[in-house]
């Protein structure tokens, strides 16, 4: 009965110290994995806020671009219809000569 107790207690000495091994590589890659997880987070983080950030200033530019091209219709339709307006004044005066 003793040898087997003696086995026995090496045996659970050798179970335990391999299970043990286990355990903590099992707990390294955990965390390994879990700081992978969290930096692609981060880094999914940074890339959305930098697409946002893109999409409003191209917004901005955009309404910058067509309240520009609006004021230059606005200022060719005003000048069109000063040169219409003297054009008729002229016809007008040309006509009354006569």
């Amino acid at each position: 009965m003793r040898k087997f107790l003696t086995l026995f207690a090496v045996a659970a000495l050798f179970s335990a110290v391999a299970c043990g091994d286990a355990k903590t590589e099992t707990s390294d890659v955990e965390e390994e994995g879990q700081e992978m997880l969290n930096e692609m987070d981060s880094t999914m983080n940074e890339v959305t806020e930098a697409t946002e950030e893109a999409a409003e200033e191209g917004a901005e530019t955009m309404e910058e671009a067509v309240d520009s091209v609006q004021s230059a219709v606005n200022e060719d339709a005003d000048s069109m219809e000063e040169a219409a307006g003297d054009a008729a004044d002229k016809m007008e005066d040309a006509v009354d000569a006569e």
